[in-house]
């Protein structure tokens, strides 16, 4: 059984509608993907449901796309690493980063399947004061949070 968290039925109806979303595939398409992360040995990666599927929602559920995406999320995190250490959002530096918003979701969206809004004010900081690598590290922190938690965001985009 398919560990999801549930969503409203007009992102249900969205998922199925544009992303070829078949609630009676997903198990099967899930298994593909942990076969293949399996055999893939430099990924190193997490495989519960609710995360392969943000990759699969992504992807429209082509299992090829995801696999790229999937590795290209992976090599990424690799190929720069300063992006992914000290990401402790207690630490005053990124709650500084995070209160100049830079780049905030929107609590709210246009409608029940609509993206999520995303407010970006790059103006806002001070390049003597912060680098362009913390305000992208923050940034990337944000949208890591909004994969895992946004359903908007995955199934309607931003």
């Amino acid at each position: 059984m398919v560990n999801l968290r549930p969503i409203s039925a007009a992102l249900h109806d969205k998922a199925k509608r544009e992303l070829n979303e078949k609630p009676e595939r997903i198990e099967e398409d899930l298994a593909a993907l942990r076969q293949w992360l399996a055999r893939t040995p430099h990924i190193r990666a997490r495989i519960d449901d609710q995360f392969l599927v943000t990759f699969l929602r992504g992807c429209k559920y082509s299992l090829e796309r995801a696999k790229e995406k999937i590795d290209m999320f992976y090599s990424v995190r690799t190929a720069i690493p300063e992006l992914m250490r000290n990401r402790d959002p207690d630490r005053e530096r990124i709650r500084q980063i995070v209160r100049l918003g830079v780049g905030l979701p929107l609590p709210l969206t246009d409608g029940p399947d609509a993206p999520r809004i995303m407010l970006i004010r790059p103006g806002v900081y001070d390049p003597k004061q912060y680098t362009i690598e913390e305000v992208i590290k923050v940034s990337t922190m944000i949208n890591d949070i909004l994969m895992l938690e946004d359903d908007n965001m995955v199934i309607a985009g931003q």
